[in-house]
């Protein structure tokens, strides 16, 4: 069975979504995971805004979802892979895209899309568009997630846009009651106490930080970060992925297990005169 994970970020316009998938996948690599990050936002492309040289040759998520067939090696050629962090390969719509550029696709390829990336790497981290009842790519993304990090900003108009979306997940299959709710962006002077009780189950908080800012302005976020009120920033990012680490090596351990008992269950099953054709003759190894 194959092990590796499919973590969807999403949350409310300007929640840092794009920031924190980057640095992320930043610190998975650390540890030598591959990492494939999908920016799903069609309404202002991401990939030039992160790697502003890259030569794009034709490299689009639109491409891919909209093709007659897609294959692994259709991904991959698609990809930006980092010359100076090969365990890093980022996926997006290119500049000057719009949602009319390339035919709407369905929601099995979606999924279809999702299960080859599956078998790319470790780790696939899907930057959820916030409008995700208008992207099939970001709400399908939500439902097949093995983990949902759930980035909520500290005021009032991130309270309103859960308001709003939280009930199009309602359904059992969304798993909202699993999300991993993260309190993003928070600066000093909010009501951070007040947000944290209204938002219910806040697991870990990202503070503002002027360094990260200047990172997403100057195109420059898989930079290391130097500042001292950073640190407490890449110390909850690490902490992040030490969690969503464990507990893939947990599930992968809870399977090797029940697939152990499954096993011990059928030799059970299996007569003396079949087993000495298993195991040899007289039934034992």
């Amino acid at each position: 069975m194959n092990n590796n994970k499919i973590i969807a970020l999403w949350g409310n316009p300007d929640a840092g979504k794009t920031t924190v998938s980057i640095k992320l996948a930043k610190e998975l690599s650390t540890k030598k995971k591959n990492v494939i990050v999908v920016f799903c936002d069609v309404l202002s492309p991401s990939i030039m805004t992160i790697l502003p040289y890259a030569k794009e040759e034709n490299k689009s998520l639109g491409s891919i979802l909209s093709a007659p067939e897609i294959t692994q090696e259709d991904i991959l050629s698609k990809c930006f892979t980092l010359e100076k962090n090969p365990y890093i390969s980022l996926l997006g719509y290119s500049q000057g895209e719009n949602i009319f550029t390339y035919a709407s696709y369905s929601k099995e390829r979606a999924v279809d899309f999702l299960i080859l990336l599956r078998h790319l790497a470790d780790y696939v981290i899907i930057d959820c568009s916030s409008v995700f009842a208008y992207d099939t790519l970001s709400a399908v993304a939500l439902e097949m997630a093995d983990n949902v990090v759930r980035l909520c900003s500290s005021n009032l108009k991130a309270i309103s846009y859960f308001a709003s979306y939280l009930p199009l997940l309602a359904g059992r299959r969304f798993n909202v009651d699993k999300h991993i709710k993260v309190l993003s962006k928070v600066k000093e002077k909010e009501p951070k106490d007040q947000i944290i009780e209204m938002y219910r189950g806040i697991k870990y908080e990202l503070p503002y930080t002027e360094e990260i800012e200047n990172q997403f302005l100057s195109a420059s976020l898989f930079n290391h970060l130097k500042d001292k009120n950073s640190l407490e920033y890449e110390n909850t990012i690490r902490a992040l992925s030490n969690y969503l680490i464990d507990e893939k090596e947990n599930t992968k351990n809870s399977i090797s297990k029940k697939n152990a008992v499954e096993i011990k269950s059928k030799i059970k099953e299996i007569s003396l005169f079949k087993k000495a054709f298993v195991f040899g003759k007289g039934g034992t190894k």
